[in-house]
């Protein structure tokens, strides 16, 4: 008898851990799209033969889309880590130069509420981007300048599963990114003669919606 209640037991914590969201072993895919809401600072310095130093910078704001891909495997009942990859485009207030970025990051989450359909996580990212904007588009003296650097990501995200496999998820988060100036295609000649470099850093918030997997 005592045997058969510890047989029971043993399958009902088996069927529980089932129906979680989250689970040891448990593997997830997310696909989506994100929009993003940045404030920006730009800033170069020109060192100049016999001149000196000169420095510029500007405050701006732009948006992001994207197409972010992630995938997580299960630590715990409330934990899990993976990986993200997020491509998209940047458009600051002038709209006027084609561009594209990539981010990649680590992500560990924690399960606030990890239920049979629905879940709710805090999730962290620590990551690194690469931006490359493109200038006079089409002309003679068309580049393209590139910039790459770290991120920084927290925020909350909801899932919710109409199954044991399918679902959606939809999200908030806050952003730091902070790029160095990497380099220029073609090389430019002046720069050449010059000592060149730039920064850009974003702050802001990323809404993220899509479809959720799990198996």
């Amino acid at each position: 008898m005592a045997r058969l209640i510890l047989l029971i037991a043993a399958i009902g914590a088996a069927s529980l851990c089932i129906a979680q969201v989250n689970g040891p072993g448990t593997v997830q895919i997310g696909l989506g799209a994100g929009l993003g809401f940045f404030a920006t600072h730009f800033e170069n310095e020109v060192t100049w033969p016999f001149v000196g130093r000169q420095t510029t910078s500007r405050e701006d704001g732009a948006f992001t889309t994207s197409l972010p891909v992630d995938l997580q495997v299960g630590l715990a009942k409330r934990w899990s880590i993976g990986i993200s990859l997020d491509p998209g485009r940047y458009i600051d207030s002038a709209g006027t130069h084609p561009n594209a970025f990539l981010v990649a990051g680590l992500q560990p989450r924690f399960y606030v509420v990890n239920g049979e359909h629905f879940a709710l996580h805090l999730n962290a990212e620590v990551g690194y981007g690469v931006l490359r904007i493109r200038y006079d588009e089409n002309t003679p003296s068309q580049f393209d300048d590139t910039y790459a650097g770290l991120h920084v990501r927290a925020g909350a995200e909801i899932q919710y599963f109409f199954g044991r496999v399918f679902g959606l998820h939809a999200g908030l988060k806050y952003a730091l990114h902070n790029m160095q100036w990497r380099g220029r295609e073609p090389e430019s000649d002046l720069l050449a003669l010059v000592d060149y470099d730039a920064r850009l850093r974003t702050s802001g918030l990323l809404v993220h919606l899509g479809l959720q997997v799990k198996f």
